[in-house]
């Protein structure tokens, strides 16, 4: 049964619509592909120092949804990272930006933010509160 399932997936894989997809391909991927088909993909160039990466979403993603898909890409194309690589920690720590604007928040979709068709992303520092914490005196009484 494995083996059939495994020729269904290279039947599927030779097909010119999903054949340019990467080996370790998942649901995702063929989703995006299928969406390119029909014109309802983003394409951003994802500008890393040294080199620029081509990424796609789907036309209502979130950016929860472009981090994912960045993250994805970077570790495919580099075999050198380790694989206990926190990226946890490095959205913490990055944003993603078209031109001047952060996409700060994860649950806003990138059109909300004017991202449109071959618009390029960066990454940029986060960038923190600094407002000192006002500590209230529980002790007194008004």
């Amino acid at each position: 049964m494995l083996e059939e399932v495994y020729d269904l997936l290279q039947d599927l894989l030779g097909d010119p619509l999903l054949g340019d997809l990467p080996e370790d391909v998942d649901g995702e991927d063929v989703r995006c592909q299928i969406a390119r088909a029909r014109g309802h993909v983003i394409d951003l160039s994802l500008s890393r120092p040294g080199n620029k990466v081509r990424v796609s979403v789907l036309h209502n993603a979130r950016v929860s949804d472009l981090q994912r898909v960045v993250t994805k890409t970077i570790k495919r194309g580099s075999p050198d990272l380790p694989s206990n690589y926190s990226w946890r920690s490095f959205w913490r720590r990055y944003n993603l930006s078209v031109g001047s604007m952060r996409l700060a928040d994860r649950s806003k979709m990138l059109v909300h933010y004017g991202v449109k068709n071959n618009d390029v992303i960066t990454f940029t520092k986060r960038v923190r509160n600094t407002r000192p914490r006002v500590k209230l005196n529980r002790n007194c009484r008004t």
